[in-house]
């Protein structure tokens, strides 16, 4: 029997959504690892806070949602849990990146950078979130 502090969440989201904003921070990311451009980071790390936060519609996932009516793409329910967790494992790894800049850390900068992108593609192109995965294991071993 599972605890009442278990952090299942009963809220769906919508995936194609949430894949159309994966894009758009690969872009962002994308960006950064070509320009150095250490405010696209920032960007994209404050576009997660504002979707961690009670307001939850971040300006990106508001673009998005726009973009997801107009193409007529099909909504996908998901489980929002999983998702929030992976974004709290994603913002773990852009305020990394930013230090590993600040502090002139460029190629661990960049590795860390190289590896959310990779992940990001596997969520957005293939459909498989490791954050996600990750969450289901600590939810079983819990």
């Amino acid at each position: 029997m599972r605890s009442l502090s278990c952090p299942i969440s009963s809220s769906i989201i919508n995936n194609s959504e949430f894949k159309v904003v994966g894009l758009v921070y690969i872009f962002l990311l994308f960006g950064y690892l070509f320009s150095g451009y250490l405010v696209l980071v920032g960007y994209v790390l404050v576009d997660i806070l504002i979707r961690l936060s009670p307001l939850s519609k971040s300006p990106v996932l508001f673009f998005s949602a726009v973009i997801v009516k107009v193409a007529k793409l099909k909504y996908s329910p998901r489980n929002e849990a999983p998702k929030r967790f992976a974004l709290m494992l994603g913002s773990i790894m852009l305020l990394s990146i930013m230090l590993a800049h600040l502090y002139s850390f460029d190629v661990l900068a960049f590795v860390i950078t190289l590896n959310l992108v990779l992940l990001k593609l596997l969520d957005v192109v293939l459909d498989y979130c490791v954050g996600c995965k990750l969450y289901s294991f600590l939810m079983l071993l819990k």
